[in-house]
């Protein structure tokens, strides 16, 4: 997985909360208090080698919970598979206990990775043809609307293109979860990019890591973008026509001005009138000669129109875990009480036997809290 470089250089000043520990679901009795998450150190998926961005939606059904997470399954790269990267799906009733698609109507419940299989992987269409994930899946009317990040083959080298890809936003459309009918063209993909850029030092672009919601007659979709002096910022789009018309999608805003500043792998929820935002932005104090990934962790920002943003503290790392990245939330109800899920991913950090920092994610998270209060 690349990063653009300039996070490893920029971050923010953030007062910090108090060190957190693991207050597991259901520990003790009553609320958290107010703005406490609770976690549990139990995964959700594990065993894998790179995984991450687990987009949970609820569908009811004979499985109320349906999940969609990328990444690299039994080796780097997933061998065998077209491309690099890839979505898999698993299926749940509680939240805690997951099953995933290993095909032909087969699921595994035992993180026996040899048997999961891919979803939605690349294509031979140069914007799509290494990358495919960060998964953002809305069900509208039956049916399972999907955007989710694409990317050309590795460019190399090229001055305006810091992730050394050609990075889009494609859409897909599914009735299972399981097939996908890919749109005709990406939903998102700056305007002359090609297969073979040019040099464009100043440029602006790479749309990626999408949000997706629809509200009303609307599709609104948030994603970040490299602008140069300030690294990965969040963008914003809408649709008010069919999902996947070509140039259905329009910014909204000048992208020299983003919704927000330095907020790479948005996640946006609606909890009764307010937006919440979550991601992994840097900014995050760490000790001395610490890896750049520990100072990415994450944050939630608040928001009246998803538009104008503030943004709030940090949330400090699972305890056994160097950094927590890629958020997904859901507002549900479990055991007769609403809750506000965040799902995430743990990076496996530093290894005592070699001192290396290793940014592969290793374990699909949880935490929860009750909604906030309007």
């Amino acid at each position: 997985m690349k990063e653009h470089s300039a996070l490893r250089r920029t971050g923010f000043a953030a007062c910090l909360p108090a060190a957190v520990g693991f207050a597991l679901f259901g520990s003790s009795p009553g609320s958290p208090a107010e703005g406490e998450w609770q976690r549990d150190p139990t995964p959700l998926l594990t065993n894998f080698d790179n995984m991450y961005q687990p987009c949970v939606v609820e569908t009811g059904g004979d499985y109320r919970f349906r999940m969609w997470f990328f990444g690299w399954a039994t080796a780097a790269g997933n061998p065998g598979v077209p491309g690099c990267d890839t979505v898999f799906h698993a299926r749940s009733n509680d939240l805690r206990k997951w099953e995933v698609y290993a095909g032909d109507g087969q699921w595994d419940d035992t993180m026996a990775l040899a048997k999961w299989v891919s979803v939605l992987h690349a294509s031979d269409r140069w914007y799509e043809a290494w990358h495919v994930g960060d998964p953002s899946v809305v069900l509208h009317d039956g049916t399972f609307y999907l955007a989710y990040s694409a990317t050309s083959k590795p460019l190399g080298q090229v001055p305006g293109y810091p992730s050394e890809m050609v990075q889009c936003v494609m859409g897909a459309t599914s009735t299972d979860g399981l097939h996908w009918a890919k749109t005709d063209q990406p939903l998102l993909l700056r305007p002359g990019d090609t297969a073979a850029p040019k040099p464009e030092p100043d440029r602006v672009g790479d749309f990626h890591r999408p949000g997706l919601r629809r509200e009303g007659d609307k599709w609104r979709l948030w994603f970040d973008y490299w602008l140069p002096g300030q690294g990965v910022c969040m963008g914003h789009a809408e649709n008010t026509g069919d999902f996947a018309a070509p140039g259905g999608f329009r910014i909204t805003h000048d992208l020299l001005r983003p919704v927000l500043p330095q907020w790479p792998n948005p996640e946006i929820v609606k909890v009764g009138n307010r937006y919440y935002a979550y991601g992994d932005p840097p900014g995050y104090p760490t000790r001395e000669g610490a890896s750049h990934w520990m100072s990415r962790q994450l944050r939630e920002a608040v928001s009246e129109d998803g538009l104008t943003w503030q943004k709030q503290l940090f949330l400090p790392p699972d305890p056994d875990a160097d950094a927590c990245h890629v958020p997904q939330a859901l507002v549900t109800e479990i055991d007769g009480k609403q809750w506000l899920y965040l799902f995430y991913a743990t990076q496996i950090g530093y290894r005592k036997n070699d001192g290396q920092y290793h940014y592969q994610y290793d374990r699909l998270r949880a935490m929860r809290r009750p909604p906030p209060a309007e």
